[in-house]
């Protein structure tokens, strides 16, 4: 590795003339190299140390001690670039990031190959600007990244999730009405704030704007366009984080030169400090792997590895914090495994069973079925709120047992409901979850699926059930990848909501499942051949996890109501929210949640209060948004903002 240095506070104007605020890590010593973008609008790019330390993400530093130019930079009217902003992923944003990799390519210390990394946000950037198709990005390494960012960031299954308003909606209201950091910007830094507190607006107003799928969540997503993506792709995810699905779906769908790895982790990189659940890895190696390849034309071989490597979970006892996963690793010549055996097992009064059975099922729909669902993928709690021992929603869900297995089975791939219901409301929520149960009767969540009946035939234009009658709705479950034991059972259970990570169904009704329900799983041959597992670096540095957060489910026995209170952050950001459902009347929920920012500055402290509430009742939803700002203790900017929008079906 090569000695680096790191500028900061580079300024670069775009087509329309605002500047963007950069930051460039590289070798020290002059030449041209192959540059990595990445950008995102999460206020990381001030001064940092000429040897990169503490640079995000971690492969920074260690790209640009290989040879490459890593650039990031600040979202137009976020962090310390010029310009405003109102939407998430606005069109702006996106053609600045084409003109970007223009710009990079163009550049005296480029060789004119750019790639691109990121998680998150960061990720669902990289497909954004690939589906472009710029001519010099040659490779892109997505982290977390959503393909369909209705069904699988904002409106899973249909339903809101609530964490849009209880922590990004917040946050992000905090951290875009920020100014910029006066060391980046110099004496511009008032005028630059100006105008973003006069033109910028809530993302939360977007979301709420758009419940139905439609052309604001389709140009800003990925899916079903995968042919516009013409460079490699590495594909990174973790089973605890959101997107494992959406990244196995893009690996089937893409046409390019592709790799996808998924391990345990949740909503990190595989080497940070934090990153549980492990094994923790090095993922840089990786990454440079798939630089070298792509940007530099090394012939390292990376094409013909494995294309697929995923991390099969088996038996662990559930716990709300996991620090290392139970399973192995496991390389793949495809996704799924080509000698896969789809087995089609019924959902029948004895159980779980090969061949059909007969007599219906009934249950009434409870708003806070999800109790012990944890919290998917990111959120205040993160990497605690992973799913625990299931019989507390067992206990009101319909359960569904095989008998206890006599070998070892194992399910590689997308488990698949198919449920046969009447119902008495034209609106219902369905969750299937499969469950691993041991022989003392404790149940983990192995995946999980969740649709509302009215989105049955997509998101686009819902349409209400006919009570009473018989609908066959399909239910597409996470994918997955897991091995369970001789004398352990696998478990069926539905229910009608999964308040935690998705808005429930705002009618009360009684749901039947009929006898010709059943579930298609992902079974593996017994006995079957695998390919040589992989060999990761382990991680560089040891677990180190973040301060206990707040995590409390309340009961209220008498209003028969749950909430969930969450709250988490440190003296410069703290974000907590309150959210409640009804099990008396599920069209009413509410959530109030708020962050406070302090920015910081050389000469002045900036407090920044951002406050949302979120509601629902049987006609609509409703949102608030409020932003108070006070300079050395005395009021500097107050705005708010209000938005409803009709139920339609939710």
């Amino acid at each position: 590795m090569e000695p680096i240095r790191v500028l900061s506070g580079v300024r670069v104007p775009m087509r329309d003339g605002v500047e963007l605020n950069l930051r460039i890590t590289r070798p020290a010593r002059e030449g041209r190299y192959p540059a990595v973008m990445e950008y995102n609008p999460y206020r990381r790019l001030g001064p940092i140390g000429a040897d990169g330390a503490g640079s995000y993400p971690p492969a920074v530093p260690y790209l640009a001690a290989h040879g490459y130019v890593v650039v990031q930079f600040d979202v137009r009217g976020t962090g310390s670039s010029a310009g405003f902003t109102t939407d998430i992923y606005a069109r702006d944003e996106r053609q600045d990031a084409v003109d970007m990799v223009g710009w990079i390519a163009a550049q005296d210390w480029c060789t004119g190959a750019v790639g691109m990394i990121g998680k998150s946000y960061g990720a669902v950037v990289q497909w954004q600007v690939a589906a472009q198709a710029p001519p010099a990005l040659k490779a892109i390494v997505v982290r977390s990244g959503g393909i369909d960012l209705f069904n699988e960031f904002a409106n899973p299954g249909g339903a809101i999730r609530p964490w849009m308003f209880e922590y990004y909606a917040p946050m992000m209201n905090a951290l875009n009405f920020a100014p910029p950091d006066p060391d980046l910007v110099g004496d511009a830094w008032a005028e630059i704030w100006q105008q973003r507190l006069d033109r910028s607006a809530p993302w939360s107003l977007g979301y709420l704007r758009n419940l139905a799928d439609g052309l604001y969540w389709r140009e800003r997503s990925l899916a079903p366009g995968f042919d516009r993506v013409r460079c490699p792709t590495l594909l990174v995810e973790g089973w605890a984080d959101w997107y494992a699905t959406a990244e196995l779906r893009a690996f089937q769908s893409l046409s390019v030169p592709r790799k996808v790895l998924i391990g345990p982790w949740g909503h990190y990189y595989a080497e940070e400090e934090d990153a549980a659940p492990g094994p923790r890895i090095d993922s840089r190696p990786e990454v440079l792997r798939w630089f070298d390849r792509w940007l530099k034309d090394i012939d390292n071989g990376v094409e013909r590895d494995p294309p697929v490597t995923v991390f099969v979970r088996g038996w662990q006892a559930p716990s709300l914090l996991c620090v290392e996963g139970a399973g192995a690793w496991r390389n793949e010549a495809a996704w799924p495994p080509g000698d896969l055996r789809p087995t089609t097992l019924h959902l029948t009064r004895g159980g779980l069973r090969a061949t059909p059975g007969a007599g219906a099922r009934s249950f009434d729909h409870r708003a806070s079925f999800g109790l012990a669902a944890g919290r998917r993928g990111l959120g205040l709690t993160t990497p605690w709120a992973m799913p625990i021992d299931q019989r507390a929603d067992d206990a009101f869900a319909l359960c569904y047992d095989t008998e206890p297995l006599a070998a070892p089975m194992e399910l590689l791939g997308a488990p698949e409901a198919v449920l046969s219901v009447v119902a008495s409301a034209p609106v219902i929520g369905l969750n299937v979850r499969l469950c691993d149960v041991a022989p003392d009767g404790a149940s983990r969540l192995i995946t999980d699926g969740f649709l509302l009946g009215t989105h049955r035939d997509g998101s686009e234009r819902p349409a209400p059930l006919v009570p009473g009658t018989v609908h066959e709705i399909r239910i597409a479950l996470l994918h997955c990848a897991y091995a369970l034991a001789a004398g352990h059972r696998l478990r069926v259970a539905v229910s009608s909501a999964d308040f935690q990570n998705a808005w429930p169904a705002g009618m009360a009704a009684r749901i039947t499942v009929q006898e010709t329900s059943r579930v298609v799983l992902p079974v593996m041959p017994e006995g079957r051949r695998h390919l040589p597992p992989p060999a990761f670096a382990p991680a560089p540095d040891p677990l180190r996890l973040p301060a206990t957060p707040t995590y409390r489910l309340e009961q209220d026995l008498v209003a028969d109501t749950v909430t969930c209170e969450q709250q988490a952050g440190d003296a410069v950001r703290l974000v907590r929210s309150r959210y409640t459902v009804s099990n008396v009347d599920p069209a009413v929920a509410t959530i109030d949640s708020a962050c406070t920012y302090r920015p910081q500055h050389q000469r002045h402290d900036i407090r920044i209060e951002a406050t949302c509430r979120t509601t629902s009742d049987a006609e609509s939803f409703h949102h608030s948004s409020d932003i108070a700002i006070t300079v050395d203790g005395a009021p500097r900017f107050q705005k708010s903002w209000s938005e409803s929008a009709a139920r339609k079906l939710k």
